[in-house]
């Protein structure tokens, strides 16, 4: 298999030639391991390799399984992958132990067929909308090499943007699917909350409103993932939420006349830049041709999220930190935590267990909001981000001195996502525009809890009629 020919199939459509004989495991493995020497100096997406167990793996392959021979890349956080560390892409964890056993997600990728020749870059402990972590240094976005791909899977975007591997695992508590998804032109899909268990050893992370999944090309890839790793996990706090046994059949069910709430502005009064202010306004021109009916939607009161989940990710850092600290018999030195990760660290310090109930009486009140005002409505329609990708460095220059100003200006390109883990509803960012510059322009389509099946039909109608396959970063056709 050439390059091209590798580089033109989704998973799904890899998957096919591996059942029907036409290649193999081992030769796809061996395109996307020449593609990564070849692609990632550039990008610095891959930020560890274990090719022998890869090539073990591929050799072994069950072509029946849904993803049969893919390659696929794990991102450095949430979940352990056997022969590889958790690095959570900081200093302090850089020579954690290589994991022998993987964690329970891991396991259902391997049974969907999937080869995991690598892990991808992330900020450190995935806190961030850019992906500039100073362990493994910032990963590029393939559109603009001078702009991130987004964060916090920034990584497995970049690897699937540039054609390194057809999807990669991404995770999302704040928007760490569907942000990067919109800086490089790929479907990002979140389900909802409580589909996808982790298999963490803290159970469900950042409080329950962390989903991990996939960035892809195609919807089919996304909901095919979706179908091999829905599974209920033993001793899992939160209710498992089933999706139905023939999610990818259904996906050539069209849905019909859904009621679509549209929105320009974030909950905290963000606008977006006038290209994304016309994509949505495009956007619900086409879904009112496909026989979707649209109406005016707005934000009720005080639903801004970010007050009640860092209570829940701070506290979950430092857990992890002390956690290493106690195993290796010493603390973090200063130069082993970043500014962010020390900052995130003395929040939690500060925080008491009544702060804890009340942040999450406020997730419930936020939950509950958005649903009553969503009542008459099946789907809303809002911008995925403000603006373009932002330059690189321009986030980290900003926490090395004025944790205040990262927050306003993180939450001023990205405001419209953290919501939708709060709530638990699915969430996706759909690449069908692109900015007069050509860098990617997304716009994000919101669900009822419960609703992934639906969404995801959605989602394939609005590919077929607004197709963004052929679209590849200039400099990586």
């Amino acid at each position: 298999m050439t390059s091209e020919e590798y580089r033109r199939q989704d998973a799904t459509g890899l998957a096919a030639l591996v059942r029907s004989g036409e290649v193999s495991g081992a030769e796809l493995l061996d395109v996307a391991l020449a593609e990564i020497d070849r692609l990632d100096p550039s990008l610095n997406a891959v930020v560890a390799r274990n090719d022998a167990a890869a090539r073990e793996a591929a050799e072994t392959v069950d072509k029946a399984a849904p993803f049969a021979g893919v390659p696929f890349l794990a991102k450095d956080i949430n979940v352990d992958v056997a022969g590889f560390r958790t690095t959570h892409a900081c200093r302090f964890f850089a020579e954690a132990p290589v994991a022998t056993e993987d964690s329970a997600l891991v396991r259902r990728w391997r049974a969907a067929g999937l080869v995991i020749p690598g892990r991808t870059n992330t900020p450190e402990f995935a806190t961030d909308y850019v992906c500039e972590p100073e362990l493994f240094g910032p990963t590029r976005n393939p559109w603009d090499l001078t702009r991130t791909p987004g964060g916090s899977s920034g990584g497995a975007a970049a690897a699937v943007a540039a054609g390194m591997v057809p999807m990669a695992h991404a995770s999302d508590s704040g928007g760490s699917i569907r942000v990067p998804a919109a800086c490089c032109g790929l479907f990002g899909f979140k389900p909802s909350g409580g589909v996808i268990a982790s298999g963490s050893p803290m159970g469900p992370l950042v409080g329950g409103i962390n989903v991990d999944h996939v960035v892809s090309r195609s919807v089919r890839d996304s909901a095919g993932m979706l179908a091999a790793t829905a599974a209920p996990e033993a001793g899992q706090p939160v209710p498992w939420r089933a999706v139905p046994d023939d999610l990818v059949a259904s996906l050539s069910q069209a849905p019909e006349g859904l009621r679509v709430g549209v929105v320009v502005s974030s909950p905290a009064g963000h606008a977006p830049d006038q290209a994304t202010h016309e994509a949505v306004a495009k956007t619900r021109a086409l879904l009112e041709e496909l026989g979707h009916k649209t109406d005016e939607f707005h934000w009720p009161d005080d639903v801004d999220p970010f007050d009640c989940s860092l209570p829940f990710w701070a506290s979950e850092i430092a857990a992890v930190v002390d956690a290493r600290a106690a195993a290796i018999g010493r603390p973090a030195t200063e130069d082993e935590l970043g500014p962010l990760i020390h900052w995130s660290v003395d929040q939690a310090r500060r925080l008491s267990s009544v702060d804890m109930v009340q942040a999450r009486m406020r997730m419930t009140a936020i939950r509950r909001k958005i649903a009553s005002a969503m009542d008459d409505l099946d789907v809303l329609l809002l911008p995925a981000l403000t603006e373009p990708p932002l330059p690189t460095g321009l986030l980290s220059e900003l926490i090395e001195r004025d944790a205040d100003g990262w927050a306003e200006r993180s939450f001023r390109f990205a405001p419209y996502t953290e919501i939708f883990n709060v709530t638990g509803q699915p969430a996706m960012s759909m690449p069908l525009y692109q900015f007069p510059t050509g860098l990617p322009l997304a716009v994000q389509m919101v669900g009822h809890v419960g609703q992934d099946a639906v969404m995801l039909r959605l989602a394939r109608q609005l590919e077929e009629a607004a197709p963004w396959s052929d679209r590849r970063p200039p400099e990586f056709p």
